[in-house]
């Protein structure tokens, strides 16, 4: 290697805090090879090999913190593989380190036509425990099954699983183990108990929940398996916490691939996890029937025979004659049913009609002529001009005689219009067509649907998973006043809902497009009301979201990052029901509702919705709160008889500890501080700070002396006359001559005070330079008219603008003269 071994635990101890870890001691326990050191070392001190989601589709990705390791966060694509993956290495005690996309390296390879080559290959992820070293790669059960059908000198499937033998042998060699995890073998349901067991482990221990904790163990010591709530019954407590508590500690046991945890009544424990599977199977009779083949189609009538099969009953046992079209039968075919009866030994089922073998099921159409109507219709439908049923219906008239030269098919004519409709209707798009039509998002709406089996669970108590998203509102706002003109502008709203219960737990409201500061807005929104955050919040791929300050917040505040598929309207349902409800139920009837943007084409050019506005930000704001969280949050849910706030309620009384608790300090707001560009802001020695043209400083500050480049500042977002500043380590509030006066304020009107101030600066620059452009236009046709006046030999000022009515100042201006002066009456003249 180019590096000796000395400078590279230099290297890996200035690295961040995984490959900190990693001590001299650590890495020589077991042995590794020379190659495998470096490849150790060199992976804790280089950034991913890759990043993951270049080629996203209709997979999640995630950005995942581990609590094992504080700060350390990993990526992951896809939901059912490396994040329930990550999930379940997050829960192992013995870890040191863990590292995703490890360095390249490179092995020879069978390829499928049967040719020695070298390829580049990449691991998932490097764990490193007190036993071993280990590489892990995850696939999925398909891809696994084409490669060992594909490629059987590389890879194999023995009594240990999958193998990859190519560079199995390669890290053998280094003395580091590879593992290949198919995707089966982790599931989301699990994942998910697990993730709440580790939530509990956070949960603090109080004197109430020991008590709890002993006495659970006094009920198990006589019966070894209670369900859950028949134990929280015994106890006399809701609070499922001190169970979780004892299964996390490895205490008691229960099926976590069988059943959700946050149903009390569906889970059985006990203390040997062999009694808790048996209790866990002998209480899921129907779901274990729906994974079998007992159920079979052909054992059930089907719903359109119900009514004639009971009617043959009915004739056999004499109590009618007549049948379900209200005709008389004859003697042949009641003796016809009762045959059949009496074969099938009293079955009804021998009574079923067989009318679907009635008629002639060979299509009129050739075959050479279907597969050519078919390539033809799919070809019409993926057409990038987007063409009309009854043109290509034309088209394929005309097509037709030269088809049936070319292919040599039997059909004299072509198919009549109806016929082709319906073929139309029936043949859908290939994804390849819709996507070469329409792009990704027509190609992800036109797709099939996921199969119901391999859907994730991942929101099944509140805080558990919430959806971010930005929605630019339908709703013109006041924000000011120049020459008497109104100035309106529309806001953006964002929005944080939770999938467990569709409950809105935050919103943002700012003129500015989406950025940064909605992100941060919108998190702290969520402390302030609730005192905790999601565990996970799925976001779109916008650049705000992407963005290394949203990143690092989420990841300080230990809370995982999910991006879902790009233009994909299937996901993120829960908060465009929101924004959908929003514009129905709220906005509609409010002054300076936008129905021009609604329905543009139905609404004259002149019609100006902003002309009746009459709202600002801040009044806007209250009314989407009180919408949102005393309306919206209050009625039912849909498919529900209860709200979206009680299900909550509900749900808490079992488990209250959901989510990532927060405390509104210092710490918190700093974490949420939005950081300041260089170029933003100088460092005047003895002065302070400057930033947007506002000063700020501190006693620490003013004795610093240091340089520009040993500091970093971010700014409070709640108020801009506050910044925080790090100096050597320790961060300093330092703030400006307007602090006394905003801190003054009411947090709303402060809130949006500095909102309108940061979010309108474009705005105010730009009616600056209009007002400069009018004020000119002004001064130049006063100097023209002064200079009209000198030219015609007149002092006194003319036009019609000197007496307008307009202008009540000129109107009611009376000129000056020392002769119209009456003497006072003390004097004499």
């Amino acid at each position: 290697m180019a590096q000796t071994s000395s400078e590279l635990y230099e290297a890996l101890a200035e690295a961040g805090p995984a490959a900190q870890r990693l001590t001299e001691e650590a890495l020589t326990r077991h042995g590794l090879s020379p190659e495998g050191l470096s490849y150790v070392i060199e992976t804790g001190i280089s950034p991913p090999a890759r990043k993951v989601g270049r080629k996203q589709r209709r997979n999640l990705i995630f950005d995942v913190p581990l609590k094992s390791i504080p700060g350390v966060v990993l990526q992951a694509e896809s939901m059912t593989g490396e994040f329930n993956f990550l999930v379940e290495l997050d829960r192992r005690s013995d870890l040191l380190a863990v590292f995703d996309q490890p360095i390249t390296i490179k092995v020879g390879i069978t390829d499928n036509i049967g040719r020695r080559t070298r390829t580049t290959y990449t691991a998932d992820y490097l764990a490193i425990d007190r036993q071993r070293f280990c590489v892990y790669e995850i696939k999925a059960d398909s891809e696994l099954e084409r490669l060992i059908r594909e490629r059987p000198e590389d890879w194999i499937l023995d009594k240990d699983g999958y193998h990859y033998l190519p560079v199995s042998k390669h890290f053998n060699s280094m003395g580091i183990e590879h593992v290949i995890v198919p995707i089966s073998s982790l599931t989301s349901l699990r994942a998910d108990n697990l993730r709440l067991l580790t939530s509990a482990r956070e949960a603090p221990d109080t004197k109430k929940y020991r008590k709890a904790r002993r006495g659970i163990r006094d009920l198990l010591k006589h019966e070894s398996t209670m369900r859950v709530s028949d134990l929280l019954e015994r106890i006399g407590e809701f609070d499922e916490t001190p169970i979780l508590q004892l299964l996390d500690s490895g205490e008691v046991f229960a099926d976590l691939d069988r059943v959700t945890l946050s149903d009390p009544s569906s889970v059985w424990i006990s203390t040997r996890p062999e009694f808790a599977k048996i209790a866990q199977e002998a209480s899921s009779n129907l779901a274990n029937l729906l994974r079998s083949t007992a159920i079979d189609t052909n054992d059930v009538i089907d719903p359109r025979y119900e009514l004639e099969v009971a009617t043959r009953l009915a004739i056999i046992q004499g109590t009618k004659r007549t049948n379900s079209n209200g005709e008389e039968v004859s003697e042949r075919t009641i003796r016809r049913y009762r045959k059949a009866f009496r074969e099938a030994d009293g079955d009804p089922r021998g009574l079923v009609p067989l009318w679907g073998n009635c008629g002639n099921k060979d299509p009129l159409i050739g075959t050479v002529h279907l597969s050519f109507l078919e390539v033809f219709i799919r070809a019409r439908k993926g057409d990038k001009n987007d063409p009309s049923t009854s043109s290509c219906f034309i088209a394929y008239e005309k097509a037709f005689p030269q088809a049936k030269v070319d292919l040599g098919f039997f059909d004299d004519r072509p198919v009549c219009r109806s016929t082709f409709y319906t073929y139309w209707d029936r043949i859908s798009l290939k994804n390849e067509d819709s996507f070469n039509k329409g792009g990704r998002r027509l190609e992800n709406q036109q797709a099939d649907s996921f199969d119901p089996e391999k859907k994730t669970i991942i929101a099944t108590r509140p805080f558990a998973v919430a959806h971010i998203d930005h929605w630019k509102t339908d709703l013109h706002l006041v924000v000011g006043y120049i020459n008497g003109a109104k100035i309106t502008k529309r806001a953006w709203l964002t929005a944080m809902v939770d999938a467990f219960n569709g409950e809105v737990l935050a919103i943002w409201l700012s003129f500015a497009d989406p950025s940064k500061k909605s992100c941060t807005m919108v998190i702290r929104d969520c402390a302030r009301r609730h005192g905790r955050l999601p565990e996970m919040i799925i976001v779109d791929g916008s650049s705000d979201f992407r963005s290394s300050h949203f990143f690092v917040m989420l990841a300080t505040l230990k809370v995982v990052r999910c991006e879902r598929p790009p233009e994909d309207p299937r996901f993120g349902q829960q908060v465009e029901r929101l924004f959908k409800d929003f514009k129905d139920r709220f906005a509609r009837g409010l002054p300076g509702f936008g129905i021009s943007i609604e329905r543009s084409r139905a609404v004259s050019a002149a019609f100006k919705a902003a002309e009746s506005s009459s709202l600002t930000l801040l009044e806007a704001f209250e009314a989407i709160e009180a919408f949102a969280f005393h309306g919206y949050n209050n009625s039912p849910k849909p498919g529900e008889t209860s709200s979206r706030y009680a299900i909550r309620q509900k749900a808490e009384r079992s488990y209250p500890h959901g989510g990532r608790k927060v405390s509104w300090d210092i710490k918190f707001l700093i974490a949420t501080s939005i950081e300041s560009p260089d170029d933003h802001y100088k460092l005047w020695t003895g002065r302070g700070i400057h930033v947007y043209d506002k000063w700020y400083s501190s006693p620490r500050l003013l004795v610093y002396r240091g340089y520009k480049k040993d500091i970093s500042v971010r700014l409070e977002p709640y108020a801009d006359s506050v910044i925080y500043v790090c100096i050597e380590g320790k961060w300093l509030e330092c703030r400006n001559s307007e602090a006394p006066l905003q801190l003054a304020m009411s947090e709303t009107s402060l809130l949006f005070r500095s909102a309108e101030r940061h979010d309108l600066s474009a705005l105010r620059a730009e009616l600056t330079n209009d007002m400069n452009r009018c004020v000119a236009e002004i001064v130049n046709e006063k100097l023209r008219e002064i200079a009209g006046r000198k030219e015609s030999g007149s002092s006194q000022p003319t036009g019609p603008d000197v007496n307008s009515d307009d202008s009540p100042e000129l109107s009611t201006f009376v000129p000056f003269n020392f002769d119209d002066i009456e003497p006072y009456e003390n004097e004499t003249p």
